[in-house]
C-alpha cells in the first residue's frame, strides 16, 4: 500500500539549490520541455548539460530512490509485458526483472505513488520503483512492443474523442484513477492555500485543471478516487498529528492510499462547507449538515454531508448518493426464486402495507426502489416521501421532507407528506420510514383506503416488525388487517468470482447446521478465499456484496394470531410453520451455491 504523498523536490528545483545551472540554462531547457513535452530531465541530458550519470545519481539521492541505466541492459520482454501496454504508456514506466513476488519497475517518476499502487493491484506484485530516464524507457518499450505499434498507439490518442454524454462506471473508474493521481501529483502543502469561493453548484469534476487551486485539486482527487473504489461513504478524520481520509467499500472502511497534509486541514473542510452552499464557514463549534452536487463526464453525483466538531477539528463524512443508480431490478438483488416469486405476487396487489425492514446500511432504500421500478406504471400515479432522494425513478413524483422546515406549528415530516399524498389521487405510495405513531398510522389507513404502501422500519427480522409497530401504539387489528409481507433482508461480502477456489473440506459448523435446518447440500458447491486474493479484489478475496432475506407473508392464521398476540415469538414460529425461511437459512442456500462463506454468514446473522 502506498504510506503517503510526501512532496519532493522537482528535478529544475534541485539543480537550481545545488547551482548546477543558471537562470539561464533552466530557462533554456524550461523552452525545450514546451517544444518537445518530454520531461525536464530528459531535456537537460539531450542539451547536455549534465552528464547523465551524474543526473541519474542526483536525482536517486534526492528523491530516496534507487537508480538503473537501462542503456546498458538487456530486458527480458516476458518481465517488461507483466505490466499492460496502457500502463506501461500512461504512467512512462516498464518492468525490467522480477524476484519472487516483487516486480523492479524503471519510472520516468519514481514519486507518482498512485502509478505503484495501480501496477501493484493490477499485477499481484510488490512493486520496487526505481529511476530511468524517459528516452530509456521509450527505447526498451520499442524493442518490446515494436516502435510502430507504440506510434500507432500514440496516434490514435491523439485522435479527438467522440463526444458522450454519461460515461460508463468501468470508464469513470479508470479515468477517476488517472486524474486523481495527476491531481495528488500537483500538491504543494508548502503553498498557502487560498479557497475559490466562486465555485459552481453543479461542475464536472473530470474537468478541472491541475493549475486549479490547491485545495480544489484535492477536494476533486478525494471524490475521484472514491468514485474509483465504488465507496458508498467518505470519512474525512482530524487526529492529533494526521487528517486522515477513509472509503467505505462494501460495508468495511479502508483507509485510502494517501495521506493528506496537516497544512489542508481547516482549508478542505472549508472548501467542503462552500460547496454544500449552505453550510455555516465560519462556524466550527456544532454539526451541520448539508448536500454537494457534481458530474463526473455528464454523470450526476449527489453527496450529504455532515461535519461535526472534534477535539482535534472538525471531521466531514460524505454519504454518497448516485442519481444515476435508478435502474435497479429486484432480480439482480439476490433473492432465491420462490423468495422473488412470493414478493412480486405481494407488489401485484392493488393496495395494503408492504414493508422492508433491516438494520442502517443494509440496502432497504435500495429495494424499496427496485420494488417501485417494478410496479411502475404509466395508468398509476406513484408518490414517495423521502428524506433524502437517493435514487431517481423515472415516473415516479418524488418528495423529500424536511423536518427543519415549519410553518407555524405544522413540521414538514413523513406525516404530513402522507396526508397531503392522500388528496393527489395516489396509486401507490412510498414513505421513506416509519419511525413514529402518526406516520405509520396514517400510512396503514392509507393501505386499506385502496392503495399500495411501500415503506421501510428499523427491526433486526420480520417477525419483529409487528411487535415494534405495536409498541408503537398502532392498534394490532390495523397492523395485521394491512400488512401484506415483511421482507427482512442483511448485506453480505460475496467471495470473488476470479479468486475464488472450491472448498473440499467445508467447516464441520457448517455442516451440522445445514442438517440442523434440513437443507440439501448433497450437490452443493463450496467455495472457499483463495489466500492473498487477487488485483480484481484488491488481494482481499471477496468482492461485493449480495442480500439474505426472510420474507414474511400474511395469511389469514398469522393475521388473527397477529390481533391477539404481538410477541415475536409465536409469530415467528407460525410463519416459519406456513413456509417463511429465516435469514441464516437464506444465508445458507447462498454458501451452497458458492457465493459466500459461512464466516461471512455468521457476522451477519448470528
Amino acid at each position: 500500500m502506498v504510506q503517503a504523498v510526501g512532496r519532493k523536490k522537482s528535478c529544475k528545483e534541485i539543480l537550481l539549490d545545488k547551482k548546477i545551472l543558471t537562470d539561464e540554462q533552466i530557462l533554456k531547457v524550461e523552452e525545450e520541455v514546451k517544444k518537445s513535452g518530454t520531461l525536464f530531465q530528459q531535456c537537460v541530458i539531450d542539451l547536455k548539460l549534465v552528464e547523465k550519470g551524474q543526473l541519474l545519481k542526483l536525482l536517486s539521492n534526492e528523491w530516496v530512490v534507487k537508480a538503473i541505466d537501462l542503456s546498458v541492459m538487456d530486458v527480458d520482454p516476458e518481465v517488461a509485458k507483466i505490466i499492460p501496454k496502457q500502463s506501461v504508456k500512461r504512467y512512462n514506466a516498464v518492468p525490467f526483472a522480477k524476484e519472487e513476488n516483487i516486480l523492479f519497475v524503471a519510472m520516468a517518476d519514481p514519486r507518482d505513488l498512485f502509478a505503484v499502487e495501480d501496477i501493484n493491484l493490477r499485477t499481484g506484485f510488490q512493486v520496487q520503483p526505481y529511476l530511468a530516464f524517459p528516452e530509456d524507457i521509450k527505447i526498451v518499450v520499442d524493442k518490446v512492443y515494436g516502435a510502430e505499434d507504440t506510434q500507432q498507439s500514440e496516434e490514435e490518442e491523439d485522435k479527438p474523442a467522440a463526444p458522450t454524454t454519461t460515461a460508463s462506471a468501468a470508464e469513470l473508474a479508470d479515468d477517476a484513477k488517472e486524474l486523481t493521481a495527476e491531481l495528488i501529483a500537483g500538491l504543494d502543502s508548502g503553498d498557502e492555500i487560498q479557497v475559490d469561493k466562486n465555485r459552481e453548484e453543479s461542475s464536472d469534476i473530470m474537468q478541472v485543471d491541475t493549475s486549479a487551486p490547491e485545495v480544489e485539486k484535492l477536494v476533486n482527487a478525494i471524490i475521484l478516487e472514491a468514485m474509483r473504489l465504488k465507496a458508498s461513504d467518505i470519512h474525512i478524520e482530524p487526529f492529533e498529528k494526521k487528517f486522515a481520509v477513509r472509503y467505505r467499500v462494501d460495508g468495511d472502511l479502508r483507509r485510502a492510499t494517501f495521506k493528506i497534509p496537516m497544512s489542508f486541514k481547516q482549508a478542505l473542510i472549508a472548501k467542503i462547507k462552500i460547496m454544500s452552499g449552505t453550510m455555516n464557514l465560519t462556524e466550527r463549534r456544532i454539526p451541520q449538515d448539508g448536500r454537494i452536487q457534481v458530474k463526473a463526464r455528464g454523470k450526476p453525483i449527489e453527496f450529504r454531508v455532515n461535519i461535526i466538531p472534534t477535539i482535534y477539528g472538525e471531521s466531514a463524512v460524505m454519504r454518497i448518493l448516485d442519481r444515476s443508480g435508478s435502474s435497479a431490478k429486484l432480480e439482480q438483488l439476490g433473492f432465491l426464486p420462490d423468495t422473488i416469486d412470493k414478493f412480486m405476487a405481494c407488489l401485484a396487489k392493488p393496495f395494503g402495507l408492504i414493508l422492508v425492514c433491516g438494520p442502517t446500511g443494509s440496502g432497504k432504500s435500495y429495494t424499496l426502489s427496485a420494488a417501485l421500478a417494478a410496479v411502475r406504471d404509466p395508468a398509476e400515479k406513484i408518490l414517495t416521501a423521502e428524506n433524502p432522494v437517493e435514487y431517481n425513478l423515472d415516473g415516479v413524483i418524488q418528495v423529500q421532507v424536511n423536518p427543519d422546515l415549519k410553518m407555524g406549528d405544522k413540521v414538514f415530516d413523513f406525516g404530513m407528506a402522507l396526508r397531503s399524498f392522500l388528496r393527489q389521487d395516489p396509486d401507490v405510495i412510498m414513505v421513506g420510514e416509519i419511525r413514529d405513531r402518526e406516520t405509520g398510522q396514517i400510512a396503514m389507513e392509507a393501505a386499506m383506503t385502496g392503495h399500495l404502501v411501500l415503506s421501510t422500519i428499523h427491526t433486526n427480522d420480520a417477525p419483529s416488525a409487528v411487535s415494534r409497530l405495536s409498541e408503537m401504539g398502532i392498534h394490532t387489528f390495523l397492523v395485521a388487517n394491512t400488512t401484506e409481507c415483511i421482507l427482512a433482508q442483511r448485506l453480505i461480502g460475496t467471495l470473488c468470482k476470479s479468486c475464488k477456489e472450491p472448498d473440499p473440506n467445508p467447516p464441520e459448523d457448517l455442516i451440522k447446521m445445514l442438517e440442523l435446518k434440513k437443507i440439501d447440500y448433497s450437490k452443493a458447491t463450496f467455495m472457499k478465499m483463495h489466500q492473498g486474493g487477487c488485483p480484481k479484489c484488491g488481494g482481499r478475496g471477496m468482492k461485493g456484496r449480495t442480500a439474505i432475506h426472510e420474507l414474511l407473508v400474511m395469511n389469514e392464521e398469522l393475521r388473527r394470531l397477529c390481533i391477539k398476540e404481538s410477541s415475536v415469538g409465536p409469530i415467528r414460529d407460525l410463519a416459519v410453520k406456513n413456509g417463511m425461511r429465516l435469514l441464516v437459512e437464506d444465508g445458507l442456500i447462498k454458501i451452497t451455491m458458492g457465493m459466500t462463506t459461512f464466516e461471512e454468514l455468521m457476522a451477519a446473522a448470528n
